[in-house]
Parts: structure tokens; sequence; C-alpha cells
């Protein structure tokens, strides 16, 4: 890889982004380029961790092994995020698993490389270690919200009481204030048919009296659909609607909570259906 090549990748990179040019052609001396095809392990539960890795191309999934030896995923990267990064403190076992949606390149950094580069770089490595804190924190943050918001909402939505025209606008409630900025809401019920109403909007955005088609996802960069599906047609959809775009780092963090609350949101939905049959 040519020099001026790497050197805008790696600044491209949010955790390096604020590191000068001439100190960024130091670490990158350290960094060992990681070539993967579609379901490369980089590394699995369990194992010891010795090195963090940067994305440059492609996607990674994160994912963590339950008791019952099912998988659940944690995280989709893509280029610019970072992961791994407790084996940079310290040498301990990996508390989930990383593997290769597609093909990838990745930037290596082994802890011994980051103890030369710091001893060199002292000052530089004082920003590099504030950047890694303050993304650990928002992750930490968003992780917490997403663990509230779950409790909260298998709380709500399995009240026998609630009918599905009733639960829904509550379900908006909850999620709202645990999304980042400012957002907006909207729920659709279907009909037998698979004709959907407008039943709540919330937020202040005006939505389309006619909810979206298709299975869900990304509209836009503002704009997340989720249909609630159930075993035998669409129950209804969820859209949200961020107030500003949302940067393409943060759309499969979003996406994946959202389709959780939309996952939880057609349990319940199907068994109010079911009960009512």
């Amino acid at each position: 890889m040519l020099y001026e090549e790497k050197i805008k990748l790696l600044k491209a990179m949010r955790l390096l982004s604020q590191i000068p040019e001439r100190q960024l052609a130091g670490l990158a001396e350290f960094l060992r380029i990681k070539e993967l095809d579609a379901g490369a392990v980089v590394f699995q539960e369990g194992s010891t961790g010795m090195s963090l890795y940067f994305v440059s191309s492609g996607r990674v999934r994160i994912s963590k092994n339950g008791s019952d030896g099912s998988s659940t995923d944690l995280a989709m990267l893509g280029p610019g995020d970072f992961f791994g990064e407790m084996a940079l403190i310290e040498q301990a076992t990996r508390s989930a698993s990383a593997v290769a949606l597609g093909p990838c390149v990745l930037f290596e950094l082994f802890h011994g490389d980051l103890t030369r580069w710091v001893k060199s770089n002292p000052q530089q490595a004082v920003q590099f270690f504030a950047e890694l804190v303050h993304l650990q924190s928002n992750r930490l943050r968003r992780t917490s919200n997403e663990l509230t918001l779950h409790c909260d909402l298998s709380n709500l939505l399995f009240e026998a009481s609630a009918s599905a025209a009733a639960l829904l606008p509550r379900i908006l409630d909850r999620v709202l204030p645990r999304l980042d900025g400012a957002w907006s809401a909207a729920a659709y019920l279907c009909d037998d048919q698979g004709a959907a109403t407008l039943i709540a909007e919330k937020g202040g955005f005006k939505f389309d009296a006619g909810a979206p088609k298709g299975t869900g996802g990304w509209l836009d960069d503002s704009t997340f659909h989720a249909a609630l599906g159930g075993l035998r047609h669409t129950l209804g959809h969820l859209v949200f609607h961020a107030h500003a775009p949302v940067s393409k780092h943060d759309h499969d963090d979003i996406s994946r909570a959202l389709t959780t609350v939309a996952r939880l949101t057609s349990s319940a939905l199907e068994l109010h259906h079911l009960s009512k049959a």
C-alpha cells in the first residue's frame, strides 16, 4: 500500500483524525495490514487479546455467545471504526467474537508496538488515549441506553390489558428519549388485509398518512423504517426520523437497536392478535 494511501485511510478514522500527519506516520509504521475474506474470523470469544483493530474497508460483525448456545450480534462495524481496544490496556480474554461480513482490510496494532510508539510520541499518545476513552464512553452510554430500553419495553409490551392501538404510542414514548439527539416517530397499525393506518405521531415531524413499503431499513440519512411482521401478515410499522442527518458511522448501531425494538413490538402485537382470535 502506498504511503499516501495509507495515511489518508488512517486520517479518515475517528480515533486517529486529530493526530498530526508526522506523528501519524510514526504510528503507521507499527500498523500491520490484515486482509480477510468473507466469513474469516478475526478473533474468537475467550481467546487472549493482544491487539487493537481498525477497519479500513469492509464490515465486521461483533457477536457474543449465550449460555444456550445462541449468538447475539453486538455491533456491525465499518470503515473508520475500531474494536478489540481492551487488549491495549490489559492482555485479557476477548469478551466477544469478530468475523468479517465480506472482504475486509484491517489495520492491526499490537500492544507492544503501541508501547514503543507511546515512548517516542508521548504528547500524541495522550491525545490518542483521550479520544479512545471518549469513544469508549459513547459506546458504553449507548449500550446502557439500549439495555435500559429493552428492559423497560419488556415490562410494557406484554401487559395483557393494553390494546394494540394503545400500546404503540406508549412504545414511542419510551424509545424516543433513549435516542441521541432530536427524533420524531410514527406508529402504523395494519388490518387483516395489510392496510396501514397512522395511529400515533411523536416529536413534531409530520409523517405521511401511508406507511412505507418494504420490510424496513434506512429510507434516507434521517429516517429509519421497521415493519412489524406477524405470522400471517404485517401487523404494523414504526418509522423514526432524526431532525439532523445521522452519520454513516452510526447507522448500524441505531439500526440494530431499533430493529430489536421492532422485534419486541412484533411479538407483543402477535400475542395480542392471537388472544383476540
